[in-house]
């Protein structure tokens, strides 16, 4: 299993008048090649709960081990954690600082000691990921560039670590409707080819309920449930409850299914959507056209194909062929 966590806790300013309690008793599993959405209100936990992933936070109470690495130890082989878990943080771009994308992308190999042939290969791939020409922006300072091509720059430099895990503190944040869907579409290419388990805190319900197979709901440093989108949007008393909005396809696939349209009412995709109104449409006018008598269908059923009509009209035939 990638990440296993066991009565995870953790308290902020421990024996302190500002202590908080973060997180209480979480116990959770991702398995390889999950993508797992993580959401709940501001001070739910979330944030605190990834950052133990990788250790920018350390256990205090309880159990967390990533990918066979117990975290508990004091002493810890941080480089091979952190080139099995990449983080990437709320607004990465200013998380940018080097002369140049190639030198800002080749940190983190640099810092494990690479051969700078490989460091070299690593910086290409990483970039050619995120959908940026290499050659194109290597040489230049990666603050010249876009607000979005600051961000790809931003996780091509995580990517260089070829990391077996990849953890998104709202990766779409600040973008507009065609920036976010090509972040989402560039996550769901590097989960394909990089980084099969993938972790995304989000806000966005959308987003949550059509890239993730498995949601983490977290609830005052709780973890409430862990369930599959189809099944979690269907929950309204645990919607209710948490505040947790229906994503707009669940909306819509409701709204239709109470006007009387036979659709599932547990959608959470627009593709589905989609191909449940046509089939339920198609149903619809099926069920509404009226079945011909058995006599006139089988003489329907006996008239001549057209192009077998054709073909006794040039052979010339003594046949005589009434059309219709």
């Amino acid at each position: 299993m990638p990440i296993v966590t066991e009565q995870l806790s953790y308290v902020y300013s421990p024996k302190s008048p500002f202590a908080k309690q973060a997180l209480n008793g979480v116990t959770l599993t991702v398995a390889d090649g999950d993508f797992l959405g993580v959401i709940g209100h501001t001070g739910s936990g979330k944030s605190t709960l990834a950052g133990h992933f990788n250790a920018l936070i350390r256990v205090q109470s309880g159990r967390v081990e990533v990918d066979g690495i117990d975290l508990r130890p004091k002493k810890l082989d941080f480089k091979l954690l952190r080139s099995t878990v990449g983080m990437v943080f709320q607004y990465p771009e200013y998380q940018l600082f080097d002369e140049s994308v190639e030198r800002d992308v080749g940190f983190g190999p640099r810092n494990l000691k690479i051969p700078p042939d490989e460091i070299a290969e690593r910086v290409r791939e990483s970039l050619e990921m995120v959908g940026l020409d290499y050659e194109g922006v290597r040489r230049r300072s990666p603050f010249e560039l876009s607000g979005g091509q600051k961000r790809r720059v931003a996780l091509a430099g995580v990517l260089a670590m070829r990391p077996k895990i990849l953890v998104l503190d709202e990766p779409t944040a600040g973008l507009d409707p065609r920036g976010k869907a090509e972040i989402l579409e560039l996550i769901r290419r590097v989960k394909k080819y990089m980084c099969p388990t993938v972790i995304m805190i989000s806000h966005n319900m959308d987003e949550i309920a059509a890239n993730c197979n498995k949601i983490a709901v977290m609830s005052g440093g709780s973890l409430v449930c862990v369930l599959p989108p189809e099944e979690l949007f269907t929950r309204g008393d645990l919607l209710k409850e948490h505040g947790i909005e229906m994503p707009a396809v669940t909306r819509i696939a409701n709204a239709l299914a109470d006007r009387g349209l036979d659709i599932p009412r547990s959608l959470v995709r627009e593709d589905d959507l989609v191909a449940a109104i046509v089939a339920a449409k198609r149903g619809a006018i099926k069920a509404a056209t009226p079945a011909k008598p058995e006599r006139a269908q089988k003489a329907e059923n006996n008239i001549p194909h057209t192009d077998a009509v054709k073909d006794a009209a040039k052979k010339g035939g003594d046949e005589c062929v009434t059309f219709r």
